[in-house]
C-alpha cells in the first residue's frame, strides 16, 4: 500500500467551506479615476462591484481602463514547508477542516472541498480511527526554486511508511498539492 494522505481527502470532504483570504481590486476607470473594491459578479459585459465602503456598482467594460488584483499579504504559518506542514498536522489532529483545506495550493483547494463533502458517516468514523493514535514527523525536506518535497514518515503503532510530499510557493506562502 502505498502511503499517501488520504486521510486530509476524506476529511475535507466533510465540508464543503473554507476560509479564503480577503481580496480587492483596484479598478481604474477610463478617466483615470480609482475604485478600491472586490468584484461580485460579471454578466454581459458588466461588472458588478461592491466598494470598500459598501457601495454596490455596475460598470460596462468600455468604461473600465484596467483592474489590478491585490492580494493580501502572506501568513507567517505558512513561510516555509515545515511550517504548512506542521499547521496540516495541527488541523487534522483538531479536525479542522477548514484550515486542512487552506493548507493546499488554491486551485486544489475546491476540488478537495467538493470531493469530502460526499463522504458518508461510515466514512467519516473510518477516518477519525485512521487519525487516531498516528504520528507524522518530517524526515528530510529539499526546496528547488518555487518547488518544496519534504519526506514524511507516518507511524500507528508496528506500522512505518515514508512518502514525499509536495508544496508550491503561492503568493509567498508555501502550499500542499495532492
Amino acid at each position: 500500500m502505498q502511503f499517501r494522505f488520504t486521510i486530509l481527502a476524506t476529511l475535507s470532504a466533510l465540508y464543503l467551506t473554507a476560509a479564503a483570504p480577503a481580496r480587492a481590486e483596484i479598478i481604474q476607470l477610463i478617466d483615470n479615476t480609482q475604485l478600491n473594491g472586490k468584484i461580485v459578479h460579471f454578466y454581459d459585459g458588466t461588472f458588478h462591484i461592491e466598494t470598500s465602503d459598501g457601495q454596490k456598482l455596475e460598470l460596462p467594460t468600455t468604461k473600465i481602463k484596467q483592474i489590478r488584483f491585490k492580494l493580501p499579504p502572506a501568513r507567517a504559518e505558512f513561510s516555509t514547508p515545515e511550517k504548512t506542514f506542521q499547521r496540516y498536522k495541527d488541523a487534522l489532529g483538531k479536525n479542522d477542516v477548514g484550515k486542512l483545506i487552506d493548507c493546499y495550493a488554491l486551485m486544489y483547494q475546491g476540488v478537495m472541498a467538493a470531493e469530502l463533502s460526499h463522504a458518508t458517516d461510515e466514512q467519516k468514523k473510518k477516518m477519525q480511527s485512521e487519525i487516531s493514535g498516528t504520528k507524522l514527523e518530517v524526515k528530510a525536506s529539499k526546496i528547488t526554486g518555487n518547488n518544496a518535497t519534504l519526506k514524511v514518515q507516518r507511524s500507528k503503532g508496528d506500522e512505518v511508511e515514508t512518502a514525499d510530499i509536495r508544496l508550491v510557493l503561492e503568493n509567498g506562502e508555501w502550499k500542499l498539492t495532492p
